[in-house]
């Protein structure tokens, strides 16, 4: 059956803080707003951009990227709430699964406790622009899991 384009899809359930693993900060800026004052959809990619960007922010794995870039396949965003200037907002990101050479990073945007906005990306790992398989240390990284230590 297909789907319907207009109809929406389906919700993220509601996300709190205790969901994420990796977190950044942003300070909002007017040049961040619309012709209606309230923080712009762009500008909340771009926040959720330097969210993902903290997944490599360990020097330990940021070594291991040498050579590798991320590339984002798919991103789908929630709004939940408008945001408008100024103040911060804190943008919370999880590893929800790692494939071969791809991973999808759950995210929520969050001003004081409350997601105002949520997103899914799909993401690939690539050297010289084809998909690589995600290292060992990197996997273990992403998903939280220390048990393992190199080389074991």
């Amino acid at each position: 059956m297909i789907k319907d384009p207009a109809s929406p899809a389906p919700s993220t359930p509601r996300l709190t803080p205790e969901h994420f693993r990796f977190w950044s900060l942003e300070k909002l800026r007017n040049a961040d707003t619309d012709q209606f004052r309230h923080v712009n959809n762009a500008a909340i990619a771009s926040f959720m951009e330097g969210g993902r960007m903290e997944l490599f922010a360990d020097p330990a794995v940021s070594r291991l990227m040498n050579g590798l870039n991320v590339v984002v396949g798919r991103l789908n965003i929630e709004f939940h709430a408008e945001i408008f200037y100024p103040g911060e907002l804190s943008i919370g990101s999880t590893v929800t699964h790692v494939g071969r050479a791809s991973f999808e990073v759950l995210q929520g945007v969050f001003r004081d406790d409350t997601c105002v906005a949520s997103a899914v990306a799909s993401c690939v790992l690539l050297q010289a622009g084809k998909p690589h398989a995600v290292p060992d240390e990197i996997r273990r990284h992403l998903l939280g899991d220390s048990s393992n230590s190199a080389g074991a």
